[in-house]
């Protein structure tokens, strides 16, 4: 049973690992023409306009960017809040309603945060923004919850791995909750706090209903959060291109590769975060 067991763990890291090396295949074979086009520094510029001939993806990647860092900092503030009350100030029983209610929302579509935004959200804010509801702001405020989940269930146990008999010895030489969380449990929890951001961050980036629904999907480049803008993953679905060998079409895969390499990133940000805490 041992040995079957080790069996069934290498054919999973097997199938796991060619799967990947088959996506990077994929996306390298048809952005390939583009890298070595001569021309691949014409992809990061300013403008995508098809009619002119012009590809750029930086309103692409400065949209993702902004919608994603905006995203993430709001959840950040609601997901620290969540998961301090969760593991130090709220009754055990209420700890572990919101506990289970975090896992429940996690797994919910987020096409349905982007349908119900559409019809309450949006209108409220065209109404007091003058038809600025589908925005960067609009997009981030949303997509922040569907961040909050990840981010508050890695705070929780985070902030829950400090060794008890600490927090014992703590409080027998008088320490409040309060002293304990901001003095001992902060202090110690740097390392899980920066995982939790970067782990929201990827989630917001890798997200596509709800920029595709609420951003706006501009083409240009956004000057403030009420400007509307368009990322990578909802260029890639909204961009038809009836002919495979054109410009426009090799431009999505170009698209691909960029979010697989922030990927790569993300892990490697994580790997290091890690190390240094063994």
């Amino acid at each position: 049973m041992y040995y079957l067991f080790n069996f069934g763990l290498v054919i999973s890291i097997f199938i796991t690992s060619s799967l990947i090396l088959f996506i990077l295949f994929f996306l390298i074979y048809f952005s390939f023409p583009l890298l070595t086009s001569g021309h691949f520094l014409d992809f990061f510029t300013l403008m995508w306009n098809e009619q002119k001939s012009l590809y750029g993806l930086m309103p692409m990647i400065l949209g993702t960017i902004y919608i994603s860092i905006l995203a993430t900092l709001i959840a950040t503030i609601m997901s620290f809040s969540f998961a301090s009350l969760m593991a130090f100030f709220l009754p055990k029983n209420i700890t572990n309603i919101l506990n289970k209610f975090m896992l429940f929302i996690s797994g919910v579509p987020t096409v349905l945060y982007a349908f119900i935004a559409i019809f309450l959200l949006v209108p409220w804010l065209n109404d007091i923004l003058d038809g600025q509801g589908f925005s960067i702001l609009t997009a981030s405020f949303v997509l922040s919850f569907v961040v909050l989940p990840t981010m508050t269930i890695i705070l929780f146990n985070t902030f829950n791995s400090t060794s008890k008999k600490t927090i014992l010895a703590a409080k027998s030489l008088g320490a409040t909750n309060e002293d304990i969380f901001f003095d001992l449990i902060l202090k110690t929890s740097k390392k899980g706090i920066i995982s939790a951001i970067i782990l929201g961050f990827a989630r917001a980036v890798g997200d596509t209903m709800i920029a595709l629904m609420i951003a706006g999907n501009s083409l240009q480049i956004p000057n403030s959060i009420l400007d509307s803008a368009r990322t990578l993953t909802s260029h890639i679905a909204l961009i038809n291109a009836s002919d495979y060998e054109s410009t426009a079409f090799k431009a999505i895969f170009l698209c691909g590769l960029l979010l697989l390499v922030f990927s790569f990133l993300t892990v490697v940000s994580l790997k290091l975060i890690n190390k240094e805490a063994r």
